[in-house]
């Protein structure tokens, strides 16, 4: 190798130093630069709090007529209620609740049948014979009643049987007339015997008891009652109307002609003892 001269050595190192002090000074500079940004940023901030601290005022008569109103806003903070809302106690009215009116019946759709062909017309049925006119039922007027027994008296004893001297076997029955004038001489009197072997009644009209005074069951009527045996048997008289005339001169066992009507409620009912003796 060739040795350098000396002068060519300096000539390096000089060279050298000058490269060194120029990248020094390109990084002071390139500071210097980023300090100035942020002193200028610094004083650009302050200038602009000062301007906000201290606004210039301005006098009232030039900016009156231009100048706009202050606008406040204030935030109001809403407080949300309740998710649920509070249910009021449930008041029972006094009043009788209304009545369910039913439900209106619908109609429901008419379906008419098929029409059909005409039927062959069947002859007509001979005429129904008028039934024969009946005998009205004759009316009383007014309820009657007979009130008052007299004779055989309750709980009496009759022979049903006559006696060796002939008596006894035929009975007598007594009572209070309706009225003591004469009436209809269709209105009359019923006299119901009855025991628990047989029965049997008695006619007379109202008029001829009046002057009789009383009902007769013959010997043969009353042993009929007992067939031969001793027995109670018990009486009333009823009022009664007929559509005919009463039998007033032969058996008082014989009824009426005619339709018979009883005109009110039947009398007390007396009982009497009928005994049969040889």
């Amino acid at each position: 190798m060739f040795d350098h001269p000396k002068s060519e050595i300096r000539l390096r190192r000089a060279l050298s130093q000058k490269i060194l002090w120029g990248s020094l000074l390109l990084v002071n500079v390139k500071k210097i630069i980023g300090l100035a940004s942020l002193g200028a940023l610094a004083i650009a901030g302050i200038a602009c709090n000062s301007n906000d601290a201290a606004p210039t005022r301005t006098r009232v008569a030039e900016v009156a007529p231009t100048q706009t109103p202050w606008i406040i806003y204030i935030s109001v903070t809403v407080t949300p209620g309740p998710a649920t809302a509070t249910l009021e106690p449930t008041s029972t009215p006094n009043a009788p609740e209304p009545t369910a009116v039913p439900p209106t019946r619908t109609r429901a759709p008419v379906t008419r049948a098929p029409t059909q062909p005409p039927q062959p017309t069947a002859p007509p049925e001979p005429p129904t014979a008028e039934p024969p006119t009946s005998t009205a039922t004759p009316s009383c007027g007014q309820a009657y009643q007979v009130t008052n027994l007299k004779f055989p008296e309750n709980g009496t004893k009759r022979r049903a049987l006559p006696g060796a001297s002939g008596g006894g076997g035929a009975i007598e029955f007594q009572w209070d007339e309706i009225a003591a004038y004469e009436m209809s001489p269709l209105i009359g009197y019923r006299v119901n015997i009855r025991t628990p072997a047989n029965s049997q009644a008695l006619y007379i009209s109202h008029n001829d008891y009046l002057r009789e005074k009383r009902a007769v069951l013959t010997q043969q009527a009353t042993y009929g009652l007992t067939l031969g045996d001793d027995t109670t048997a018990s009486w009333n008289v009823e009022v009664i109307m007929s559509s005919g005339e009463f039998n007033d001169k032969g058996d008082d066992a014989q009824p009426p002609v005619g339709t018979v009507t009883v005109c009110g409620p039947a009398s007390p009912t007396f009982t009497i003892e009928l005994a049969v003796e040889e």
